[in-house]
């Protein structure tokens, strides 16, 4: 042994010379006198342990041991003795070692600690939570030795904390299956076995002769699904009641009574952990599945907030570390030469996205089309008021200004878009791309013009918002003398102050506060009535559902035209105008009958889900098979019905 100058291991030094976990205290007292003299020289430390006040100085080490449990100071016939706990712990460890060899030595319980040895030198707990907590997590060392307490009158067991939690359940499915293994009592229990489960006669065969062959094996198929578990509860259930039969225990009886309780603590630890990892599984299918639902991207907030068919969280049924890596599975898992099923993209700096890959294009398609009907719009009605004024804008007469204008206000109006066109994964989807029809989103490796995408032209819309114009603008000497009378005084800076807002962002407000006119007017007329108090109450609740589901750039209409198109496949616009119809009768009705029994305050985006659930599944809706999207519209289109509820 290296010199030292620690007390504890001097101590374990000393009782393993003496074989025995006692040290009479003078007798150590001067060995360490003698041991600090004779290595003084190599260990500095020792120096206290040289002169008079050695004892002292030996008695505030002893103390602090005894604080961590690590020593007890007895009496054995009128002398101090030190018993040192670290050789207990390894005696009983070796006790183990020689179960796991030998299985049919006996576990030790407290009757097989040595004379004169106080209690207060065991850690009593019990041992459902103490084999459970080792399960998790456990550190194995030789300050602890454990009396783990069984229910049911169980004798408890005395377990060192230097034994791995594995080698005890081990040596107790070693133990039972020594037991089952003898002739006799392996066919009675399989008899019993079988007469409790008729008809799965050779499931039990199987489990039994799995379990009497390998235990630790069929352990394994409870740690992988949990299905056998009513096997070995029955199995248990039968051997304690045989054994808890007997008036007078034997040491081997006492012996499998303990292996049964230590085995089933094992097998209801794994049965549980296989329903966590089931559990956790069907969230992430259900998670798997949400992440392709309309809108089709979802921040990570927004899958936070995610819920079961059910309504419940979930971020209960799996841990956020877990999601995160789940999530980064999806996102960096792929085949060779392909990109992950799951990618994430930017709108800005702080604000991120996940979108499933085969989700890009149509949702490419769907917000590029709605992108050029509003981009559209506003710039005929911006450019109209320009004209009015005689002025004119330097996108009216340049492509490249014109293009310029086009990206401001698809960053505007189309966020979502803009950022999926800027993305480091598109070329390589645009390129794999081969649906029918399909978008060419770029020409030589570089993305085709925002005109040629949106399908815009310049002088189109330049030529609609001239037609607007009243008609002397077009008489040349006529519009040349209006001009000189009402065009407004150029600003004194040479250079122009660009508009606050985009051409789209002021539509979409003035659409906006339309709306927002028409519910406080209905709001005004309700006022006078007490009765229609309900009515307001509600149209404030649908606003506020309208804001989660309806993008800050965007407008419940507009919103519901887009996903009409996601759902509505029928051709011709006769059909296709049938079809939608037909839709928004039903959610009328459907709606009509819920608002007598709705409540104002269950008005919430959970209730708007859940009843566009409903409907969606109903017989009505079965043939449409775009059931996400339609969902998605059915839940808008709900909201636009409470929010314009008649006075």
């Amino acid at each position: 042994m290296a010199t030292t100058a620690n007390i504890l291991t001097l101590l374990k030094y000393y009782t393993s010379k003496q074989k025995s976990p006692f040290v009479e205290y003078n007798e150590f007292a001067d060995y360490l006198h003698r041991y600090a003299q004779h290595h003084m020289s190599e260990n500095s430390d020792l120096v206290v342990y040289c002169g008079s006040s050695y004892l002292e100085t030996l008695d505030e080490e002893l103390h602090q041991l005894i604080g961590k449990k690590q020593i007890v100071i007895t009496s054995v016939h009128n002398k101090d003795h030190i018993l040192v706990l670290p050789y207990l712990v390894e005696h009983y460890a070796a006790i183990y070692r020689s179960v796991e060899s030998t299985i049919t030595v006996p576990y030790p319980i407290y009757s097989d600690l040595p004379k004169n040895c106080p209690t207060s030198i065991l850690t009593q707990v019990t041992a459902l939570d103490t084999i459970y907590q080792f399960f998790e997590k456990q550190e194995l060392n030789d300050k602890v030795l454990y009396s783990l307490v069984f229910d049911k009158g169980v004798p408890s067991i005395l377990f060192p904390s230097n034994i791995p939690v594995s080698v005890l359940v081990s040596t107790a499915l070693g133990k039972l299956q020594h037991l089952l293994a003898k002739g006799e009592s392996h066919d009675y229990f399989l008899k019993k076995l079988s007469i409790s489960n008729p008809g799965k006669e050779l499931s039990i065969k199987s489990f039994f002769a799995q379990f009497v062959a390998k235990p630790e094996a069929a352990l394994d198929v409870i740690k992988d699904t949990g299905e056998t578990f009513y096997y070995w509860s029955q199995l248990f259930f039968f051997i304690k009641q045989d054994y808890t039969k007997l008036k007078d225990l034997t040491p081997e009886d006492t012996n499998i009574l303990q292996a049964v309780a230590i085995a089933e603590i094992a097998t209801s630890y794994y049965k549980s952990k296989a329903s966590e990892r089931q559990v956790k599984n069907e969230a992430f299918e259900v998670l798997d599945r949400l992440l392709k639902n309309p809108p089709y991207y979802h921040s990570m907030s927004d899958i936070l907030k995610m819920k079961d068919p059910s309504g419940v969280l979930l971020l209960g049924q799996y841990k956020e570390d877990e999601l995160k890596a789940h999530l980064d599975f999806l996102t960096t898992e792929s085949q060779p030469n392909e990109l992950p099923d799951l990618l994430i993209f930017k709108v800005s700096e702080e604000e991120g996205y996940f979108i499933c890959k085969d989700k890009v294009m149509p949702l490419i398609i769907r917000l590029t089309n709605d992108a050029r009907v509003l981009i559209r719009e506003s710039l005929v009605k911006q450019w109209y008021k320009v004209l009015l004024d005689f002025e004119t804008l330097p996108e009216m007469k340049e492509s490249a200004a014109f293009e310029r204008c086009l990206e401001r206000e698809l960053s505007s109006c189309e966020p979502i878009l803009y950022g999926l066109l800027g993305s480091n994964f598109l070329s390589v989807i645009a390129f794999d791309d081969h649906t029918p029809g399909r978008v060419a989103l770029f020409r030589d490796g570089m993305l085709v013009p925002y005109s040629e995408m949106l399908m815009l032209s310049r002088a189109e819309i330049y030529s609609d918002a001239k037609i607007k114009l009243p008609f002397w603008y077009g008489l040349p000497v006529i519009s040349w003398l209006m001009s000189i009378l009402l065009k407004k005084p150029k600003a004194k800076k040479p250079v122009k102050k660009p508009p606050v807002k985009t051409a789209t962002r002021t539509l979409t407000d003035e659409e906006r506060s339309v709306e927002q006119e028409k519910v406080r007017k209905l709001d005004t007329a309700d006022s006078f009535d007490p009765k229609k108090s309900r009515k307001r109450e509600l149209r404030k609740a649908a606003g506020e559902v309208e804001k989660l589901i309806v993008p800050p750039e965007s407008t419940l209409d507009r919103e519901l035209e887009s996903y009409i198109s996601e759902w509505n496949d029928r051709i011709g616009k006769r059909n296709h105008d049938n079809l939608t119809e037909d839709v928004n009768n039903l959610i009328r009705d459907y709606m009509r009958k819920t608002l007598r029994s709705l409540r104002t305050e269950a008005f919430t985006y959970d209730r708007i889900k859940s009843l566009a659930d409903s409907l969606v599944s109903s017989p009505s809706m079965m043939q449409i098979k775009n059931h996400p999207a339609l969902k998605h519209y059915i839940e808008l289109y709900m909201v636009k019905l409470i929010k314009n509820l008649p006075a």
